[in-house]
């Protein structure tokens, strides 16, 4: 045990010594596993971009002082300037590797605080406002991209049949902690899951991309509800063409738009090579889609049960997560 204790102080001392950061992150694969991040080049031009924005964050400061009017923030902003509280005790790479880490690998509330030398309460204070700013900063590489650009990006295998598609659409959920109001439980209980979940609505263009997200519903909330609330038909152009399974009743919202839906077919009632042939297409649409939702759950915290306290941040964390997922390699 005495031998286990030292070693431990051994190793946080180093840490210490080196940096948290140098010592994690020493080459492209540590941060691909530990960040989500492609690479320490993609990681150092990010924290590049935002390192005239970090100085200037208000830090969160709790329910108490979030919740409130325009006086509340300011004076919120008065009382972070005059406490200055992570910005002493840690510098701005830190605080963004360890909001990377805490949404890709969703380490433990106690693990973290003892990585860093810090309590969990700044760990929080950190992370509730790194959501947040990276949200902000990080949503423009969601985008729904022009008609041209996705035809030339199409896989050759699809462009004979669906030159006009435009993307694959398909909803993806995360488990949440059952909330106490009985209400929200009943709003965000998932038949499918069996689990109270928050429900998204994602879109993938033909190369693999993810060109848009909705806001998260309760789980209960249909497919057809969250596509006509969430705006993705004002995206949809005439003539495009849209994937979907056959949970997506949604094609007569489609040909009012000009555009068409296609579900794969039943498996009866079709001869057997003209089904095979279009099911192998569509497949090969939908693995598009399977693929970009896997990499965006790379990051465990999308994995996990989220805890009730983190629902308020789900679309925050999905955009970061989704953005992340558009750098890699696809």
């Amino acid at each position: 045990m005495n031998s286990e204790n030292k070693t431990s102080r051994s190793n946080k001392a180093e840490l210490k010594k080196k940096g948290v950061v140098e010592t994690l992150l020493k080459s492209d694969t540590d941060v691909r596993h530990l960040t989500g991040l492609p690479s320490i080049a993609t990681f150092n031009a990010l924290l590049t971009l935002f390192s005239s924005k970090v100085p200037r964050l208000q830090y969160w400061g709790g329910k108490k002082r979030s919740s409130g009017g325009a006086s509340k923030k300011t004076a919120a902003g008065k009382k972070s300037l005059k406490k200055k509280g992570p910005k002493q005790k840690l510098c701005p790479k830190e605080e963004f590797t360890m909001v990377l880490l805490k949404l890709k690998l969703y380490l433990s509330i106690y693990f973290i605080p003892s990585l860093f030398s810090v309590s969990s309460g700044l760990v929080s204070q950190v992370f509730n406002t790194w959501v947040k700013f990276l949200s902000y900063e990080l949503k423009p590489l969601i985008f729904w991209p022009a008609k041209e650009l996705d035809v030339q990006s199409m896989p050759m295998s699809m462009k004979p049949k669906y030159s006009s598609l435009r993307c694959t659409i398909d909803c993806t959920e995360v488990f949440i902690e059952r909330p106490r109001n009985l209400e929200l439980q009943a709003l965000t209980w998932s038949d499918y899951k069996h689990h109270n979940t928050v429900k998204i609505l994602v879109a993938i263009s033909p190369n693999g991309m993810i060109s848009f997200r909705s806001k998260a519903w309760g789980g209960r909330t249909s497919d057809q509800h969250i596509t006509r609330e969430s705006g993705f038909f004002n995206l949809v152009d005439p003539g495009d063409l849209i994937l979907a399974d056959r949970g997506f009743t949604i094609r007569e919202d489609l040909l009012i738009q000009g555009a068409r839906l296609e579900i794969p077919p039943p498996s009866k009632g079709i001869e057997q090579m003209t089904r095979s042939d279009t099911l192998k297409t569509i497949a090969n649409a939908r693995i598009h889609v399977e693929r970009a939702i896997g990499r965006m759950k790379t990051f465990h915290i999308l994995q996990e049960t989220l805890p009730i306290t983190l629902v308020p941040l789900v679309d925050d964390i999905i955009v970061i997560c989704a953005a992340i997922a558009n750098m890699q390699p696809h």
